[in-house]
């Protein structure tokens, strides 16, 4: 980890492994103008965003019939057909270790039992992104979630992290300037805190030669903490005079409402078109997107019944006519939101082929409270996408599990890490 003498990315090298970035001393037989150069422009065109539902996704509309290229679409699926060859639908993938009803909505993004879980042994996908990017954006991530907070991003030391609940808010953390009173303000804070840290640190760490091994390691997780604080300050110190990016009325009306958070008529569309933006300006790199687990009545022409209700169906027509009308809005605002990033220009050709957009959940089929066979589509990022395909693992007729996806995504994106979270292997060989 860096400490507060060590955060300059100009003069240190990074060991990356199991999503902890590891600053070493300046080594300069290997630390050259060229591979530094290298290593900015590779993270330069590396973007991940995690959209995910709180209640899985009937798999009786979801799954197409046929597996390939050219397989027909699925009664939820006609919106993405437009992008079809720029995606991949994965059946029979999940976490194998998960066997924990609507808790494993937590652990879409690790496949961690994370009640079981050490501080540290349970990071996600994201917050490996995030970390090996650091503050090269003014936010190493975003989190978002409509119909209420779900998060199941966990930082390095275990933290769950927070998400902002209404695209408003998120407008303002992005492209609202402070006043040079609050930018004072804050600058104050963070110099507080900062001497704070120093001052906890340094206790903490006498206190280390003369304790037992079961309180070093927990002393050992403090401390991860006390750094990960001191990364965010020394990040927000260094975008904290710089302006936040600007955007046209015509990109984003600030002044538009919904009528609560469960319109999601007007909220769906409104939260992608922001994230786009946080992509298209490099206010950040790494984004996840919930639309969380309740049972309120979703603002949607033809809803009437709480989404619980009706993702626990038993099989009632009416309740699956309702539940296809949700799960068809959210494959359309997926659909949307590629839409948009192939029309935005990057280093690649458009910002998709820069941006890997994962869409899953935790949960399976709800009605029945299943953890297997996951919905799992990924677009983008350049891959070599396959249509529909079948992820049983012909050896040993098993589902594969979904950290040898995340461990390809990692890879992807630049980060050198051979299995992520007890991942038993990778899809380079599908995908890359």
């Amino acid at each position: 980890m860096k400490s507060r003498s060590t955060l300059d990315p100009s003069r240190r090298i990074a060991l990356k492994a199991a999503g902890v970035s590891i600053a070493l001393p300046l080594l300069e037989s290997v630390h050259t103008a060229e591979a530094v150069a290298a290593k900015n422009r590779d993270a330069a065109s590396k973007r991940m965003v995690f959209v995910s539902t709180g209640l899985g996704m009937n798999p009786s509309t979801f799954f197409p019939d046929e597996y390939g290229a050219q397989f027909a679409s699925s009664p939820v699926l006609p919106a993405m057909m437009k992008h079809r060859g720029e995606f991949t639908l994965f059946s029979h993938m999940d976490h194998p270790n998960v066997f924990t009803k609507h808790a494993g909505i937590k652990s879409l993004l690790n496949g961690v039992l994370n009640k079981n879980a050490r501080p540290g042994q349970n990071i996600s996908i994201d917050q490996v992104a995030a970390n090996h990017l650091g503050y090269t954006s003014r936010f190493p991530s975003l989190h978002i979630s409509l119909g209420g907070a779900e998060s199941a991003s966990y930082s390095s030391s275990g933290i769950l992290l927070r998400q902002e609940t209404s695209p408003e808010a998120l407008f303002k953390k992005l492209f609202v300037a402070d006043s040079a009173a609050a930018r004072k303000q804050r600058a104050l804070k963070l110099e507080e805190q900062g001497s704070v840290l120093d001052l906890v640190r340094t206790r903490a760490s006498r206190l280390e030669r003369d304790i037992s091994r079961s309180d070093r390691a927990k002393l050992d997780e403090y401390l991860t903490a006390i750094r990960e604080a001191e990364e965010r300050l020394q990040g927000m110190r260094r975008w904290q005079d710089i302006d936040k990016p600007k955007v046209t009325k015509e990109q984003y009306d600030p002044a538009a409402r919904g009528h609560g958070s469960l319109d999601y008529g007007f909220l769906g569309p409104v939260m992608f078109d922001l994230l786009a933006l946080a992509l298209q300006s490099d206010s950040t790199r790494v984004i996840t997107a919930n639309f969380s687990m309740h049972n309120r009545v979703i603002e949607i022409d033809g809803v009437t019944k709480g989404y619980h209700t009706l993702s626990h169906h038993g099989n009632r027509p009416s309740h699956l006519r309702e539940l296809q009308i949700i799960e068809t809005f959210y494959m359309q605002q997926l659909s949307r939101f590629i839409e948009k990033l192939k029309g935005i220009n990057s280093n690649s050709g458009s910002l998709l082929d820069d941006t890997m957009v994962f869409f899953g959940s935790g949960i399976s089929d709800a009605s029945r409270h299943s953890n297997r066979n996951l919905p799992i589509i990924l677009a983008g990022g350049g891959l070599k996408h396959q249509g529909h395909y079948d992820a049983v693992q012909r050896h040993n007729g098993k589902q594969t599990p979904l950290n040898n996806l995340f461990t390809t995504m990692l890879q992807h994106f630049g980060i050198e890490i051979e299995s992520f979270n007890g991942a038993t292997g990778n899809l380079n060989h599908v995908l890359a």
